[in-house]
């Protein structure tokens, strides 16, 4: 790992505790450890280096998304995904802080603001799920959003306390049942 992975991966762990006002150049120097004129080398100030830090988290997780084993049922793809969330929780925690942050900077569309891809991973499991007859839902990328947002909130809750263990297991199926009943039953109540 080179001196500019290794800031960012420290920059990850801080921001992802600690969020935008507590995080410093300073702070980051101090943890990594490395004089600040190191940092103000790779990174004009804190705004560049967390841009520079949300896009590295983005590649990593869409590389690590690409790694996933295929799966033949949208609903075993649909816990797939819950548990990758789980198990990246600092990145995306990270991702979801920086997005917080900076929302301004983010375009805004008719349903409010949100991060480009972040909910691809959902819907590329709601139109497999779709397609062979397994899910219904009469919109995709909507439905992926709200799927997504309920599942970065517990992140959000639980971090950096992430459930491991059993806990775990309990938390992606609580998760899981509820987003299985409603993709199954249409949203319709049974």
């Amino acid at each position: 790992m080179n001196t500019k992975q290794k800031i960012l991966e420290k920059a990850k762990t801080i921001f992802a505790e600690s969020g935008y006002d507590a995080f410093s150049i300073r702070v980051l120097a101090k943890e990594i450890p490395l004089a600040p004129s190191v940092l103000y080398h790779y990174f004009k100030d804190k705004d560049e280096l967390l841009k520079a830090m949300f896009d590295y988290l983005n590649t990593d997780l869409g590389k690590k998304r690409t790694k996933l084993p295929s799966i033949n049922s949208a609903s075993d793809m649909l816990k797939q995904r819950i548990i990758f969330q789980l198990d990246n929780a600092e990145e995306i925690v990270a991702v979801l802080k920086y997005f917080i942050a900076y929302r301004k900077k983010f375009p805004k569309f008719n349903e409010g603001f949100v991060p480009d891809k972040s909910s691809l991973h959902m819907e590329e499991v709601l139109a497999f799920g779709v397609k062979n007859g397994e899910f219904h839902s009469p919109n995709i990328p909507q439905d992926a959003k709200v799927m997504t947002h309920a599942v970065n909130g517990f992140l959000l809750e639980y971090f950096p306390d992430t459930p491991r263990g059993k806990a775990k297991v309990v938390l992606v199926e609580n998760i899981y049942q509820f987003l299985i009943r409603a993709l199954k039953n249409g949203g319709e109540k049974s």
